[in-house]
């Protein structure tokens, strides 16, 4: 078991640049590490895919323009 694995349970990242390549690895790994994720960027349909990306149900990822 990793023993990183939620330490950043009930903590809450904001993303800037989160359609990118970087940003969206970035919001990955905080999910891996329990935290909800806020996405930011320019373009509503890029953030909207790159949420649907990462596969997240359960409102642990929101986005804004």
């Amino acid at each position: 078991m990793n023993e990183n694995a939620g330490r950043l349970s009930g903590k809450v990242a904001i993303v800037t640049g989160a359609s990118g390549g970087i940003g969206e690895a970035t919001a990955k790994l905080f999910l891996k590490e329990g935290a909800s994720v806020m996405l930011v960027g320019r373009s509503a349909e890029k953030l909207k895919e790159t949420r649907d990306r990462l596969g997240v149900e359960n409102g642990l990822v929101a986005f804004c323009r």
